[in-house]
């Protein structure tokens, strides 16, 4: 979900009180608590959100679906991201196969 489309979304609504990066972080622990592996392409592309706080839950939320196809995504993602918060949440998405 874009700036935009959070606004969009959000205009006049009492949702907005908890901010887009708010609103996408329950969104990805709903995700990853739902089981569904349906939820892996929509979490794997909040890897790439602007905001830290998305894509630690998604990292979160990947690795609660586990299974080899949901690591993919953060192990990809550990490469290239810098934040401590979100590089933690991929070591533990990933588990024992991150050294």
């Amino acid at each position: 979900m874009s700036v935009d489309d959070w606004r969009a979304f959000s205009a006049q609504s009492p949702i907005k009180r908890t901010k887009r990066r708010g609103f996408l972080r329950n969104v990805a622990v709903a995700l990853g608590n739902s089981g569904s592996m349906d939820a892996i392409a929509p979490l794997a592309a909040a890897l790439g959100d602007e905001e830290p706080l998305v894509r630690a839950h998604a990292a979160w939320a990947l690795g609660k679906l586990g299974g080899a196809v949901s690591t993919g995504a953060p192990e990809a993602r550990m490469g290239i991201e810098s934040d401590p918060l979100v590089v933690a949440a991929l070591r533990a998405a990933l588990g024992p196969i991150v050294t």
